[in-house]
């Protein structure tokens, strides 16, 4: 159904939903992440927007808010919300799989 990289920024998205469910992810954090080039994390960011299954904010037509919306974590499936960020946040994210 999805492709691996929009899978692997849905998943992403995820995660970072369950350390910060008030806030957005930016572009640079997933890119650096993912050890992947903007330019394809701006083309899967507004395909998962255009399927509602992120929310974006884009500026001068570039994507650079994003987060995961109901209907996103609804075709995660099970999530595991945990509270504050802490020092190590990302390094976790890299230990439970992402």
């Amino acid at each position: 159904m999805y492709e691996e990289l929009e899978l692997k920024i849905l998943k992403l998205l995820a995660k970072n939903f369950e350390y910060n469910q008030a806030l957005h992810m930016e572009t640079e954090q997933i890119c650096a992440l993912l050890g992947v080039k903007r330019g394809e994390v701006q083309t899967v960011l507004k395909s998962l927007g255009e399927a509602k299954l992120a929310s974006l904010y884009i500026e001068r037509e570039k994507v650079k808010l994003a987060k995961i919306s109901w209907q996103g974590l609804n075709e995660i499936g099970d999530i595991n919300l945990k509270f504050g960020m802490g020092k190590d946040a990302y390094a976790n994210y890299k230990k439970e799989g992402i």
